[in-house]
Formats: structure tokens, sequence, C-alpha cells
């Protein structure tokens, strides 16, 4: 080991902690992504340098290198942290439990097993259809939370009734409002720090103008 050996891997990390970077032909990213996959001592100090980061690295793909951030790491994903619009107050709870649904479908939903991962297409991802997904997924869930003895299954269950308990598109004329499910879905989609536009092809999510587009928030257009 030497000290270039562990800036490359050094690197490597940086590389797949940001979006945007792909090991295309010839860029240093893909050459640091080669020697991982057959470079066994190289590999060994690209995870000892993500282990003390708090990042776990999985496995090696054609994207780059899979990796995510631990629970308990600084680059761990939670929705504290995800610059979703969560309110305070009394519905507060509300927005935890429908915003965690919506990010946890949607990737079992676009990802629904470990193959999918692998491909190197983008799968698209239509608001109705995957509101629908969730809501089939959410009655199962909450017929089966009262014979749940896990907490994490009640949770879940919880969370559940609290997603079908709301009407599935707003229910005033404005289209405004919050508390129902299409809202939730619109969210997540189209939050920036998600970057899902980058993700996902354009004709499978609705587009803001040009002047919100620019913008931080997360608030979606009405829904019509």
């Amino acid at each position: 080991m030497n000290l270039t050996d562990v800036g490359d891997a050094a690197s490597l990390v940086r590389f797949a902690l940001v979006p945007k970077h792909r090991p295309t032909p010839d860029s240093p990213y893909r050459a640091l992504l080669d020697r991982y996959r057959t470079d066994t001592e190289f590999a060994e100090i690209v995870g000892r340098i993500a282990d003390g980061l708090g990042i776990r690295v999985h496995l090696p793909t054609q994207l780059g290198l899979l990796v995510t951030g631990a629970s308990d790491g600084p680059f761990a994903v939670t929705l504290d942290n995800s610059g979703l619009p969560r309110r305070t107050g009394p519905k507060q709870l509300q927005d935890r439990y429908c915003f965690g649904l919506v990010l946890v479908g949607l990737a079992a939903y676009a990802y629904p097993n470990g193959e999918a991962l692998l491909d190197s297409g983008s799968p698209g991802v239509r608001t109705a259809e995957l509101q629908r997904f969730l809501t089939r997924h959410a009655r199962t869930a909450a017929d089966a939370a009262g014979d749940a003895e896990e907490t994490r299954s009640r949770q879940l269950g919880e969370a559940a009734k609290v997603w079908l308990d709301l009407p599935e598109v707003p229910i005033n004329d404005s289209g405004r409002s919050r508390d129902n499910r299409r809202y939730y879905v619109h969210a997540l989609l189209q939050c920036r720090p998600f970057r899902w536009r980058d993700r996902w092809p354009s004709s499978s999510i609705r587009r803001r103008p040009p002047s919100d587009r620019s913008r931080r928030s997360c608030v979606p257009s009405p829904t019509r």
C-alpha cells in the first residue's frame, strides 16, 4: 500500500458518491472501477476508506460503484435530510409516514429484484402507476399489521393505514391540498435533492415551467 493507491481509492469513493459521475469509456472513473474489479489489494483499500466514512460498498456495476450510507453515518439518507417538504405540528407524523412509504415503494417498484439494479437502462415511473402500486401493497401491509410481532411490521402497518385513509387525489377545486396520495407521489418524484429528472424518462414525470426548475423547492405543481 502506498499513498498513491490510497489517493486513487479515495477518488473512486468520491466518484461513487456523486450521482452525475458515470464510468464512461476512457474516463478516470472507468479506470479506477476496472482496477477495483481486478486488484484485490486496491479493492480492500477502497473498502477501508468507505468503512471509515460510514459508507457501505456493495458491488461495481455498469453505472458505477454501488454504495450506500450506513444508517449511523454522515452519508445516511433520511427523511430529515432529504429536503422533502415535511410539515411540523399535527401533520408531521402523516408526512413522515407517507413520504417514507413512497420512498420505499418507489425503490421496490423501479427495482423489483437484484438483476434490475444491474440494468444500465433507466426504469420509467409514472405517477398513477406508482400510486396504484403503493396502495395495493399498503392494503396488504395494513391487513397483516394486526398479527405482526415485529416493531417494524407494526409501524409499516400504521403507515399503511394512514396512507389508505387519504383520498387518491385532492378533493377541492384548487388542487393544492397536501392531504392526498397523489400529492405525496408528486412531491417525492419532483424533489430536487433526489434528482428524479436525471434518472427517469422525461415523459414519466410532469415538468415544471422553466422559471420554477431552477428552484430548490420540492413542492410540486398543483395536481389537476
